[in-house]
């Protein structure tokens, strides 16, 4: 009975020690970015395409609205066809700022991804140089800017011995 308890204590040292050789570090990539004059300049330049596209979806809806008034106090007024294409034309127009909305938010997307792409490429080249000098085997971002884990090593990686054992 001694021999199995200071067998189990020696493999559960054994276990430990292995396991304390592989280094988990964490970051805030937010932290980072806030911190970053390119990320300032960047939220700049995304600041003022949104007021552009912005100032454009007014413009249109101001069209709208207009031409909607125009047409509740003419309506009585118009004959049938008249008024059929004035609300057929109303209609276009709302539909066109609908598709206006979706564009500006994809144009938005797309513009934010040019601008950030190279500021998080940046930072995550800082996260791996760190954790290899710093002989990390994890990091993980603790705000999830650019996903749960931004590094590992890859002599960790138990994929293919998975995939030996389940014969794939």
């Amino acid at each position: 009975m001694k021999m199995k308890l200071t067998t189990t204590v020696i493999c559960l040292l054994i276990s430990i020690t292995s396991f304390g050789q592989q280094l988990f570090g964490h970051v805030n990539s937010q932290d980072i970015l806030s911190i970053m004059p390119e990320a300032s300049t960047a939220q700049l330049a995304l600041q003022a395409e949104l007021e552009g596209l912005q100032e454009q979806g007014q413009i249109m809806m101001q069209e709208f609205e207009t031409q909607q008034k125009e047409f509740q106090i003419n309506q009585e007024t118009m004959n049938e066809a008249v008024r059929n294409d004035k609300l057929k034309s109303l209609e276009n127009l709302q539909e066109r700022i609908v598709l206006f909305e979706q564009s500006a938010e994809q144009s938005i997307q797309m513009k934010q991804a040019e601008l950030f792409e190279p500021i998080l490429t940046k930072i995550q080249n800082a996260i791996d140089e760190v954790a290899e000098e710093k002989g990390y085997s994890y990091v993980f971002d603790i705000v999830g800017l650019q996903g749960g884990m931004v590094y590992k090593n890859d002599s960790y990686d138990l994929t293919e011995l998975v995939k030996a054992k389940l014969n794939l």
